[in-house]
């Protein structure tokens, strides 16, 4: 089954992007045009996250985030099993990769946040790129978490899975000086984070980055790859976290703000049909419920 898929990987990744995401765009286009759970909790999110969109605006962006986490999957294949070649000129970005090794010479290590936005897959690989760098995976099942590890791995990076023993190996690698990766928009783990505000609402956010970031004042910067129309390619951005993330008290406050600020930047591009909000505090109604 592995080897099977593997080959079907292998064939999708050498198809043109254009098609790839031409494929993307019909797909998600469906999702937005027919009642389904990723276009009801997309609209439902969008509308408690940005109340100040009418409701042609609101639909607009549903539709082009339905079809841009279309596009996710389509270019999948590419990014993890495509040519080479082409992979390098994806990961050109001279400036933004001079400004991280510059942060990296600091001798402190690098934390870089990559929400679920944009081509997340390529973020990764572009990191890995750059320099060493770990970072946090959860482990999926049967044969895709095998092709999902060797893609997100192309370009040398390493992951860890989201436990007590990978916390270790993110503490070992700042140490050397290297980068460390995490999604910082993720429920996390019951115990494993508390409760911040994310467009104004309780959001359940990780307490692992300002507990990094604390050790030794490690710098924090958000990483994420814009995806360009018309199969034209990808701009990676790198932007400097909000002050005070590694701040006990306000580290979980500045994180939100920093994912906040990322997801405006591009919120048609942000994955907006994950259900970010399904842990509330003691008390609170169910978000997603319809009453």
């Amino acid at each position: 089954m592995l080897g099977f898929l593997r080959i079907v990987f292998i064939l999708l990744g050498a198809l043109p992007l254009p098609l790839l995401h031409g494929f993307g765009f019909f797909v998600g286009t469906l999702l937005s045009l027919f009642p389904n759970s990723l276009r009801r909790t997309t609209l439902l999110q969008l509308q408690r996250c940005m109340p100040e969109l009418n409701e042609r605006e609101r639909y607009r962006l549903a539709r082009l985030s339905l079809i841009n986490s279309a596009k996710v999957i389509c270019e999948a294949p590419a990014i993890w099993f495509g040519p080479r070649w082409r992979l390098r000129r994806w990961l050109r970005a001279a400036e933004t990769q001079m400004q991280m090794q510059a942060l990296i010479a600091g001798g402190k290590g690098l934390i870089l946040l990559s929400p679920h936005i944009g081509a997340w897959e390529l973020a990764g690989l572009f990191c890995a790129d750059t320099g060493a760098i770990t970072s946090l995976y959860k482990p999926q099942k049967g044969a895709m978490d095998l092709l999902i590890h060797e893609g997100r791995c192309r370009n040398g990076a390493t992951l860890v899975p989201t436990s007590t023993t990978g916390v270790k190996s993110l503490l070992q690698a700042l140490r050397n000086s290297e980068m460390v990766g995490i999604l910082p928009d993720h429920d996390p783990p019951l115990h494993s984070g508390d409760f911040a505000p994310l467009f104004g609402m309780p959001a359940h956010t990780t307490t692992l980055v300002s507990k990094l970031a604390s050790r030794g004042d490690v710098p924090v910067y958000f990483i994420y790859t814009e995806r360009l129309s018309w199969g034209r390619g990808f701009r990676h951005h790198l932007s400097a976290a909000p002050a005070g993330i590694g701040d006990s008290e306000q580290g979980l406050i500045a994180l939100n703000l920093g994912v906040e600020q990322v997801i405006r930047h591009l919120p048609e591009q942000y994955w907006w049909g994950y259900k970010r909000y399904r842990r509330q505090p003691p008390g609170a109604p169910n978000f997603y419920d319809p009453a």
